[in-house]
Order: structure tokens, then C-alpha cells, then sequence
């Protein structure tokens, strides 16, 4: 796939799980593994499309570089044009994880109530004050039922950036992984993704 900053860029992205389902689910992340079903066993129980997108460093930059519209928000007006079309007339879930984080909450302040699930994983708190104020901005226009997931000894999103995320949102509910797999602490996402599949899919186990 093309990628570029303007808002007509295409994204590399993957489906998972049940084709023709009744829920559908948007996962955003970054990195080698961002197309990859992070668990498939747990995928397969659930009677849901998983539409994984990868995202690059390029994709989440927020500095002014198209037409007054930074590359992030260029990706989040193109991401939320694609839910749209690809949803139908289907509940959505939507899933940010780490940087794509912000992505992810973009996306879910542009389509408001069409959004009725997200899940925000690792996600660190904005580091100027201008950015928490722009992203404080965002988080209050999103209605959706907000599952918080930090690990809680991971070096950049613990449990202060999961709290200070859920100050800010209508609907929110934090949940700490006490001990992960990884060298440095940080939340893996195949090892949590049960848990965020039944609350971005809903009533959908098998």
C-alpha cells in the first residue's frame, strides 16, 4: 500500500476472525507485528470481524506538515472514512495501542456515537501541556464505553497515564496487568487480548 501524510493516503491493514459478522472490530498499532491476529484462539471464539491497520512512526507524527493538518490527524480522517465504509451498518470496537493510541482517539472523537467500544492499551499520557489539552479536548467528545489497560510497572504508561486518561472520558474503566512477559514490562497484547475482545466485541463469544 501507498503511504503519506495526506488524507487520501491508503493503509496497509489485514482482516481476521469472522468475515460477515455482526461486530466489527478496528485494531491500530504500529510495528512489525501490527497486521498479526494477536491471538488467534481467542479470535476465533468470538463472532467478529478483527480489521487490524499498521500504522508507521510517519503515520502518528504531529507536526504541521499537510495543508495545516498534521500527518496524525491526516491518518485519523482517512481511518475514520475507512471504518465507515468497511462497517456497514455494523457496531463498532475500536482498539489503540501504544503511540497509535492517540490515532485511535482521534478516530473515535471524529465518528462520536458510531463508535459504542474502545479500548485504549498502553497508551501514554500527552508530554507537553499543549498536547494534554488537545488530547483532553478529544477524550470529551467521546461517548463510547472505554476500557483503560496499562501494565503497571511499564516505563511509559503505568498507572498515572491510565488515570489521567480516564478523568477525561464519559465512560471509563481502568485495569492494571500486575506482571507481563515482556523484558521491560510493557503490556502484551496477545497476552491481554481476551479480555479487550470481550469488551470491544460484546455478546459475541461462540
Amino acid at each position: 500500500m501507498t503511504r503519506a501524510a495526506a488524507p487520501d493516503a491508503a493503509y496497509e491493514h489485514r482482516s481476521f476472525g469472522a468475515p460477515g459478522a455482526e461486530r466489527a472490530v478496528f485494531l491500530l498499532r504500529g510495528g512489525v507485528s501490527a497486521l498479526s491476529d494477536p491471538l488467534p484462539d481467542a479470535t476465533t471464539r468470538r463472532d467478529a470481524r478483527v480489521v487490524a491497520i499498521g500504522l508507521t512512526v510517519d503515520d502518528i507524527d504531529d507536526p504541521v506538515a499537510y495543508r495545516g493538518t498534521t500527518p496524525a490527524e491526516a491518518t485519523a480522517r482517512r481511518i475514520a472514512q475507512f471504518v465507515t465504509e468497511e462497517r456497514g451498518d455494523r457496531p463498532v470496537g475500536l482498539v489503540g495501542v501504544a503511540t497509535a493510541g492517540e490515532v485511535a482517539i482521534q478516530v473515535a472523537a471524529i465518528l462520536g456515537a458510531d463508535v459504542d467500544r474502545l479500548a485504549l492499551l498502553a497508551v501514554p499520557r500527552p508530554e507537553s501541556e499543549l498536547g494534554r489539552h488537545e488530547v483532553a479536548e478529544l477524550l470529551e467528545r467521546i461517548p463510547a464505553k472505554t476500557l483503560l489497560m496499562n501494565a503497571r510497572e511499564d516505563p511509559d504508561a503505568a498507572n498515572a497515564a491510565a488515570r489521567w486518561f480516564a478523568e477525561r472520558l464519559a465512560s471509563a474503566r481502568v485495569e492494571m496487568v500486575p506482571q507481563t512477559s515482556d523484558p521491560e514490562s510493557r503490556l502484551v497484547l496477545g497476552e491481554v487480548w481476551e479480555r479487550v475482545l470481550s469488551h470491544v466485541a460484546p455478546g459475541t463469544i461462540r
